[in-house]
């Protein structure tokens, strides 16, 4: 009889907890390396205004029609101000073990500008083996380079790595990736 009771216990302790997990939202795969949380199946794109890349701490946002919008957590797009009124639309997001091979993301590098800097930054970029999608340069009246690289990444630790050698780059100022 005492068994009986420790079986039905155990019993009842156990659809107790699978409640209480069904409950809770499931992690589900999603497409292009993103798990959205409560969802599966769903559209999922980058958002341009911050180009988010692995490693980087990401929300996602409902859009009307086109899915769920990626950003990074330091986009102004997706501060907590702009989230007012809208909390519904907004879902915990996160990266997945099998990302793509490379995302799209921007640099903006602020330099003195000189002679032969492009060739410098280019030199930097190649031996990341970093692909380049785009380049804008710019001088400014006042000396300065102002140049945007528009490029692909595997991960963050390759941005953080890319970042770190343009910075190594004779009068280079400033390297961010912008957001918003």
């Amino acid at each position: 009889m005492a068994k009986a009771a420790e079986e039905a216990a155990a019993k009842a302790a156990q659809e107790a907890k699978a409640a209480q997990q069904s409950a809770l939202p499931k992690k589900v795969k999603s497409e292009k390396g993103i798990v959205v949380e409560g969802l599966s199946n769903c559209l999922v794109k980058f958002s341009k205004c911050c180009t988010p890349v692995p490693g980087d701490e990401i929300v996602g946002f409902i859009t009307r029609g086109y899915g769920v919008s990626v950003h990074r957590a330091d986009c102004p797009n997706a501060a907590p101000e702009r989230r007012a009124g809208q909390e519904g639309r907004w879902l915990k997001v996160s990266w997945g073990k099998d990302t793509n091979e490379s995302y799209p993301t921007t640099i903006d590098v602020m330099s003195k500008d000189r002679m032969g800097l492009i060739l410098d930054i280019s030199t930097a970029l190649s031996s990341t083996n970093t692909f380049v999608s785009g380049l804008n340069s710019r001088s400014t009246e006042d000396g300065f380079a102002v140049i945007r690289l528009e490029i692909r990444v595997r991960d963050g630790a390759q941005m953080k790595a890319i970042m770190n050698k343009l910075n190594q780059i004779s009068g280079v100022l400033q390297v961010t990736r912008p957001a918003g």
